[in-house]
C-alpha cells in the first residue's frame, strides 16, 4: 500500500473542512448583522470598486447569499411578488419565479429576506403567502397563506417576516389568533409546533433565535396598541424544538417595532427601538436572563432613553453597542454596556439605514441617499474611514438590510441592487 504524505493529508483536510462564508438569511448566519473577515481599511476618494448592479422594483427587502447565488425577493407592484436568483460575482439573473400577490401598500415592494440552505430557499411575501424554492429545479415545493392559516392580521405596511431556519423546521412569526410563533417542516410545510398567540398587536419584527442556558430559543417582540388596551407589549422566548414558552419582559413600552432582538452570549438579549412612551421616542434596553433548575428569570441591566434604532439592529464589538439612533437629532451613537453614550457623531447622520459589522470596521448606510460609510470599530470615537455613494434616485430611501459575503457588499435602494468589492482596491 503506497504511502500518503502526512502533509497532503493536513491540505486535503483543510479542504475537504474549509466553508466558503455565506449569508444565507437576514442579518447573516447568526442574525446579527455581524461577521469576521478582514476587509480594506480605506478606501479611495471614488469609493470602493463596485462589480456590477441590477435593476429591481421598490422595495426593501435585502438579499441572501448562498454558493455564489443572490436571492432577493422582489416584486411586480400591485400584482406579484417575484424570487429571483442572481450570480453573485456577475449580477446576471440565474432564474426567477413569479406568483400571484396582488394588492398596494403605503410603501409599496417587498420587506424580507429570504432564508436558504443547500436544496431551498423559503421566503414571506408583504401578503402572507410563503413559499419553498427547490434550488435545482427553480419551483416552488410547498406555500401557503399565512395570513389565512393563522387567522393574522395583514398589517397596514404589509408583512416584513424573514424566517428562521432551525434543524429540520423552518420558523416564522404568524403573529395570528391562532399562533404567534410556528415552527414547520422545512420540505413540506407541515406544522411541527405553534406558539400561544402574542399578547400585543402584529409587528414588523422577524423572530431571533438563540442559545440562552443551553436551550435554544426564538425570541420574538409584540408591540402594545395606542387604540386597544388589552394589547400589551412583550419579549417572548419559546423553545425552539417544543414551542413551549420559556419566560417573558413587559418592560419594553412601544407601539411600533421593526428592529428585532439581538443575542449577545449565553445569557443577555439586547433590543433597540424608537416607538417609546406613546411618542417616537428612542429606547434600548440590555437584559440578563437568568436560570434557576427550570425556571426562567429577566432582569433588566438597563434600560435607556438616549439612544434607540428604528430600523435595523444594533452591533456589538469588544463590549461596546453601536447603533443609528433615530431620536431627534438623528446620529450614529457608541454606548457601553450600562447604556451610557460613549460618543455620538453629532452632525452625522445616517437616517434609518443599515448597519453591519466586518472584522473591527463598520459599514454604515444613509437610509435617505443610500451613501455608504467605513467607521472603525472603536470606542475613541467616530473614526469615519471612507464614503461612496451609488445612488442618484431622489426617492432611494434604503432602508433594506445590508448582506456581505466573501468580499462583496450588496446594497439597494429603490430601484437598483450594487455590488461592492470590499477587499480589492
Amino acid at each position: 500500500m503506497k504511502k500518503i504524505n502526512i502533509l497532503t493529508i493536513l491540505l486535503l483536510g483543510f479542504v475537504f473542512s474549509c466553508k466558503s462564508p455565506e449569508w444565507p438569511q437576514y442579518l447573516g448566519s447568526d442574525r446579527n448583522a455581524t461577521i469576521d473577515d478582514e476587509i480594506l481599511s480605506g478606501w479611495p476618494e471614488e469609493g470602493p470598486k463596485k462589480l456590477w448592479e441590477d435593476s429591481v422594483g421598490s422595495g426593501f427587502g435585502g438579499v441572501s447569499i448562498s454558493n455564489d447565488e443572490v436571492f432577493i425577493l422582489d416584486r411586480i407592484e400591485g400584482e406579484n411578488d417575484l424570487m429571483r436568483c442572481l450570480d453573485l460575482n456577475t449580477g446576471h439573473e440565474k432564474w426567477s419565479f413569479s406568483y400571484d400577490a396582488k394588492g398596494k401598500l403605503p410603501y409599496p415592494g417587498s420587506r424580507s429576506v429570504p432564508t436558504v440552505d443547500k436544496k431551498y430557499v423559503w421566503s414571506i411575501g408583504p401578503f402572507g403567502q410563503m413559499y419553498c424554492f427547490d434550488r435545482m429545479s427553480h419551483l416552488p415545493i410547498w406555500n401557503k397563506n399565512l395570513v389565512l392559516e393563522f387567522d393574522a392580521d395583514s398589517m397596514y405596511f404589509g408583512i416584513s417576516q424573514s424566517p428562521i431556519l432551525y434543524k429540520n423546521y423552518i420558523i416564522a412569526a404568524t403573529q395570528g389568533k391562532k399562533a404567534g410563533v410556528v415552527a414547520m417542516d422545512k420540505k413540506t410545510g407541515e406544522v411541527i409546533w405553534a406558539s400561544r398567540k402574542l399578547s400585543g398587536s402584529a409587528c414588523q419584527v422577524s423572530p431571533t433565535i438563540g442559545k440562552i442556558h443551553g436551550i435554544d430559543q426564538i425570541i420574538m417582540l409584540s408591540q402594545y396598541d395606542k387604540k386597544d388596551s388589552t394589547l400589551t407589549n412583550e419579549v417572548v422566548a419559546f423553545d425552539a424544538n417544543t414551542g413551549n414558552e420559556l419566560w417573558t419582559y413587559h418592560g419594553l413600552h412601544s407601539f411600533s417595532l421593526i428592529a428585532p432582538p439581538v443575542v449577545l452570549d449565553n445569557n443577555r438579549i439586547l433590543i433597540s427601538d424608537c416607538s417609546y412612551n406613546d411618542k417616537f421616542e428612542p429606547v434600548t434596553a440590555l437584559l440578563e436572563i437568568e436560570k434557576e433548575k427550570d425556571r426562567f428569570t429577566v432582569k433588566e441591566l438597563f434600560l435607556t432613553d438616549k439612544a434607540g434604532c428604528k430600523m435595523h439592529p444594533p452591533v456589538v464589538h469588544n463590549g461596546y453597542i453601536y447603533l443609528n439612533d433615530n431620536g431627534r437629532p438623528n446620529s450614529m451613537k457608541c454606548l457601553s454596556m450600562n447604556g451610557e453614550v460613549v460618543w455620538s457623531s453629532d452632525t452625522v447622520s445616517f437616517e434609518m439605514g443599515s448597519i453591519l459589522l466586518i472584522g473591527d470596521k463598520i459599514i454604515n448606510q444613509n437610509g435617505k441617499n443610500g451613501e455608504i460609510c467605513l467607521i472603525q470599530a472603536s470606542a475613541d470615537g467616530y473614526k469615519e474611514l471612507g464614503r461612496a455613494g451609488f445612488f442618484d434616485s431622489k426617492k432611494s430611501q434604503a432602508w433594506a438590510p445590508m448582506a456581505y459575503c466573501d468580499g462583496k457588499l450588496i446594497i439597494r435602494d429603490n430601484e437598483k441592487m450594487v455590488c461592492v468589492d470590499l477587499k480589492n482596491p
